[in-house]
């Protein structure tokens, strides 16, 4: 396979939705230039990818596909095995974009409040257009197909970055983990618990938690594999496979136009990825004159895409409760310590000079402070980059001969012990799926709420959630959802300059 045409699947991998969103959600005065603009500076930026041949033996790329669709599949992406609380949410997002014409506007009165979906809704797009054409299962059949080909593409740009298997790669993004278990062991009170091997270790600190790759997969599919490709070919740009391309305003400016799409898909996600963004602006940039050489219509789009995210996600006011939180000392140390701070620092002596890494320990240190929002979203999801560069990092470690062998043992032995959470969150899918299908009688499996529901209750203990049901359904329609969470979802965007401007209607 040749490297341009990696990218290219990559890159309308992430602008096809966006396309879609302006074509469904603006004006068409306002949709078809920016989507004349958009293919326009997608064009020209194909054009100039590198053709470097990197070529994939046949056998490899069997296993890989083989190893990363089987994560999917148990990710219950799709609804073929079990899913996790969160996909009640996910489930009635992407039944709402089916079922409701485009924006989904869920009650329009001449006076009061004008309610609609206002989510980061881009990674459902493709699919809920094919559920539009071909109903419901389609939808999700061709959701799992969109994971999917988005795992294999994280998979292929990390594996050219670190010139390393793409079997090693795929076994790397699936067990990358903290030490979850240890602070289960030690600080957890009630749950989880390490009996039985299916519990969810990921909140053994409370409201504090730094995901798993797995968990983010299996959980929050929607924000993690655009954020993770977007980190992915920034990444990918930083190598000696791209120095000529690294040295010129040109690679910034890609840089610029990948952060503006992981906003798009996952905002909190950006947060973490933007002084990623910040550093590669002052490792390239000319101080006389900054701004020299930039590529106009990567910037332009850039700003586009931004600017129609930002307005549409701010007619919702969920996210506008922001400040800091106070977290005791202690607590803060065994959280930092064993959700990667511990990895972090067995880097150091490979990468003590890199600003990456420095910028990494900064925001594993300070994102448990802050708080956007209601809940405890913004530490799990803006984690979703520095979480990902550390992998990086170690993997850069564990796959180099010349490393020593005590620093790759250590480093072994600390992601054995992280592997626990991944496969705890595997096997808990796999009891659930199996149990569903071979263990219960049909008489005890649960159909989906066919009447309105208003309110959802908080999850309890994951494995034993919607009991005698394997998909997560229990929201019908987000259209009559009041509680406090439905607030992420559903605003009154009458008064919107996104409502007032750029809506269609």
């Amino acid at each position: 396979m040749k490297i341009h045409w990696l990218h290219r699947i990559t890159w309308l991998y992430l602008t096809l939705p966006f396309i879609i969103f302006c074509l469904g959600w603006l004006r068409l005065t306002i949709a078809i230039p920016i989507t004349v603009v958009i293919i326009f500076t997608l064009w020209r930026l194909l054009k100039l990818d590198p053709s470097i041949e990197n070529k994939l033996p046949v056998n490899q790329v069997f296993y890989m596909l083989m190893i990363t669709g089987l994560w999917v599949f148990l990710s219950g992406v799709g609804g073929y095995t079990f899913q996790n609380w969160d996909h009640n949410w996910r489930n009635a997002v992407l039944r709402d974009l089916i079922s409701y014409d485009w924006p989904v506007f869920y009650s329009t009165p001449e006076k009061g409040p004008i309610t609609m979906l206002v989510y980061y809704v881009g990674y459902w797009l493709p699919a809920a257009l094919a559920g539009k054409l071909l109903g419901w299962q389609f939808a999700n059949f061709i959701l799992f197909l969109w994971t999917w080909l988005g795992v294999l593409l994280v998979t292929l740009h990390i594996s050219l970055k670190l010139k390393v298997s793409a079997i090693k790669i795929s076994l790397l993004l699936i067990l990358f983990s903290g030490m979850d278990e240890v602070g289960t062991l030690l600080f957890a009170k009630e749950y989880p618990t390490l009996w039985p091997p299916i519990t969810h270790l990921e909140i053994w600190s409370g409201s504090l938690q730094y995901s798993s790759l797995t968990t983010q997969l299996f959980w929050v599919f929607n924000q993690a594999i655009p954020a993770w490709l977007c980190c992915a070919l920034i990444l990918e740009s930083n190598s000696l496979l791209f120095e000529q391309q690294r040295q010129s305003s040109r690679s910034f400016s890609r840089k610029i136009l990948l952060w503006s799409l992981c906003f798009f898909f996952a905002p909190l996600a950006s947060i973490g990825l933007f002084p990623y963004l910040v550093i590669a602006w002052f490792k390239q940039a000319d101080f006389k004159s900054p701004f020299k050489n930039l590529r106009i219509d990567l910037l332009l789009s850039s700003g586009i895409i931004f600017l129609i995210s930002y307005l549409f996600f701010s007619s919702n006011s969920a996210a506008g409760q922001r400040g800091l939180q106070s977290i005791p000392f202690t607590d803060f140390l065994a959280f930092f310590l064993l959700e990667g701070g511990i990895l972090w620092l067995l880097l150091a002596p490979f990468k003590w000079r890199d600003i990456s890494w420095i910028t990494t320990g900064v925001l594993l240190l300070t994102l448990p402070f802050i708080q956007i929002g209601n809940g405890r979203d913004f530490v799990m999801r803006a984690s979703i980059a520095p979480l990902f560069y550390v992998m990086v990092m170690t993997g850069e470690i564990i796959f180099q001969n010349n490393t020593s062998r005590f620093y790759r043992f250590a480093i072994a032995v600390i992601l054995v012990l992280g592997a626990l959470t991944p496969l705890y969150e595997i096997n808990r899918s796999i009891y659930r799926t199996y149990d569903y299908y071979f263990a219960l009688d049909k008489t005890q499996r649960v159909p989906p709420p066919s009447q309105p529901v208003v309110h959802l209750e908080q999850p309890g203990i994951p494995e034993k959630e919607h009991p005698g049901s394997l998909t997560a359904n229990g929201i019908p329609t987000l259209k009559f959802m009041t509680d406090e969470l439905s607030k992420n979802f559903i605003a009154n965007v009458r008064q919107s300059l996104y409502y007032r401007f750029l809506s269609a209607r």
